[in-house]
């Protein structure tokens, strides 16, 4: 009896033991089986979940985690409201001119002087009579002919006045060449490519200077000239890719041909009396660079004519006149309309 005793009892021990075991494995916390809970956590944690409990929040979270979302499938918004969102990062921020609108201590009226290449050179500086650093200006040189003075171009009334003609439009800087030379025959032609070089460190020095003591539309720089001035407009236009066109009148080319970087658009006129090959060529030169067809179809003024097929922004037009060499009557007029079309509105 005693031996069945012990068997009911320890039996009843085990009982006991498996329940309290089944207990701790399914209590939770504060049930007593800390060990076996901890264990289940840590096991969770290897790919976290909210719990149900987080209600609300737990929609909020799902729409973070970048799939797909059910509103991809609702109406466009209402009109001027993303729209206005997508179009306004495509528009370029105003064109702001120079370094010289921002604080340039501007460049006195009249004449000017600096050194040079150890020369003392000089130009005249024409400013528009309603001359403002709060708005970028185009900038034209104007070159007179070879043995001429600044007077060519800065005397006012008759047909080369071109400071009344752009008097509210733009700036003119009357240029001087060395010794009244652009290019000096009597040299020993092998000085002619320093001449060239020199005169081109006389405009980049004016150029510098402009943009940086006076608001310049860099987009709008030309230059024109007569003679041995319309010639070294073309080395400025062959030479450096900031002229954005030049206008000449009677001028031969002055330049190595295989040394151009610019491609200006070009307003040239010749004297019938004057048509020799040297001008022929000049026109030919720059009709074939800014990609222009031999053929052409009227322009204003008469009897300018533009040629076809030039490429895009680099327009070329020739306009022969009945005198001999002379800068002709509509040229003034003519060569600021040809500019002004490379000129963007004030806004």
């Amino acid at each position: 009896m005693g031996r069945a005793f012990g068997v009911r009892s320890w039996a009843g021990v085990c009982l006991a033991l498996c329940v309290g075991c089944q207990g701790e494995l399914h209590s939770g916390p504060g049930g007593g089986g800390a060990s076996a809970t901890e264990d289940a956590s840590t096991r969770l944690d290897v790919a976290p979940a909210e719990d149900a409990s987080s209600g609300p929040r737990d929609a909020e979270a799902a729409r973070d985690t970048g799939a797909p979302d059910a509103r991809e499938d609702a109406p466009d918004a209402p009109p001027g409201e993303d729209a206005e969102l997508d179009v306004a990062p495509d528009a370029p921020p105003p064109y702001a001119g120079s370094e010289g609108c921002r604080g340039g201590a501007g460049i006195p009226e009249g004449e000017n002087t600096f050194t040079l290449d150890g020369m003392d050179r000089r130009y005249v500086m024409r400013l528009p009579s309603n001359y403002s650093p709060d708005r970028p200006w185009p900038l034209i040189f104007a070159l007179h002919g070879n043995g001429g003075t600044t007077d060519y171009w800065d005397d006012t009334g008759g047909s080369r006045d071109i400071r009344s003609e752009v008097d509210e439009e733009a700036i003119v800087v009357v240029a001087a060449a060395i010794d009244r030379q652009w290019r000096d025959y009597d040299q020993d032609r092998a000085l002619w490519p320093e001449r060239i070089e020199q005169e081109l460190r006389y405009f980049d020095h004016i150029i510098e200077e402009s943009k940086s003591e006076l608001c310049v539309d860099e987009r709008a720089i030309f230059a024109m000239g007569f003679s041995g001035g319309g010639s070294f407009s073309g080395v400025l236009g062959c030479r450096r890719d900031d002229i954005r066109a030049i206008a000449v009148g009677g001028s031969v080319i002055y330049f190595e041909q295989d040394a151009c970087v610019g491609t200006p658009a070009a307003w040239i006129t010749i004297g019938t009396q004057e048509l020799a090959q040297g001008r022929v060529d000049y026109r030919e030169f720059f009709r074939a660079r800014a990609g222009c067809e031999e053929s052409s179809a009227a322009a204003a003024p008469s009897p300018c004519e533009a040629y076809e097929g030039c490429g895009e922004g680099t327009p070329v037009h020739y306009c022969q006149h009945p005198d001999g060499h002379i800068w002709p009557g509509f040229g003034t007029a003519a060569a600021w309309t040809f500019f002004a079309q490379f000129v963007e509105p004030v806004e």
